[in-house]
């Protein structure tokens, strides 16, 4: 009986203080760790009206999409200290991102990504006339 009790009370405590652990673990990251539906579809729901996807694209595109948005945001969050490792990771994160998208979209909607990312990545050059004191 001793036995059995004595058992019992360190089970007790041994769950309890694995149970504190993971509540420290989640409290440490802000959110749920789940991604945030509405960001996924509406990234998801932007790319199919520019590349005109189909269903199954549409399906596929939105996982990869909700993978690359948890990985993203857990880069930022891990390696907020250290922007040079982060850069690092997310052009890697990027690049896998471009592969998995080359097996969903057509040649031509691939295309038209690679083009609308190229001109979204490239920052806008200045008119040297415009806006000045001359």
């Amino acid at each position: 009986m001793k036995t059995l009790f004595l058992t019992l009370f360190l089970l007790t405590g041994l769950v309890a203080g694995a149970s504190a652990q993971m509540r420290d673990r989640h409290a440490e990251r802000p959110g749920s760790g789940e991604v945030p539906v509405a960001r996924v579809d509406e990234m998801t729901r932007q790319m199919c009206d520019r590349l005109h996807l189909n269903e199954a694209q549409y399906i596929r595109l939105r996982a990869a999409n909700q993978i690359k948005i948890a990985r993203l945001d857990e880069i930022q969050w891990q390696y907020k200290d250290d922007p040079n490792q982060q850069r690092v990771l997310m052009s890697e994160l990027e690049a896998q991102y471009e592969v998995e998208c080359g097996r969903i979209l057509t040649p031509s909607q691939l295309s038209l990504f690679r083009s609308e990312q190229h001109r979204d990545s490239v920052p806008a050059q200045p008119d040297p006339n415009e806006g000045g004191l001359g």
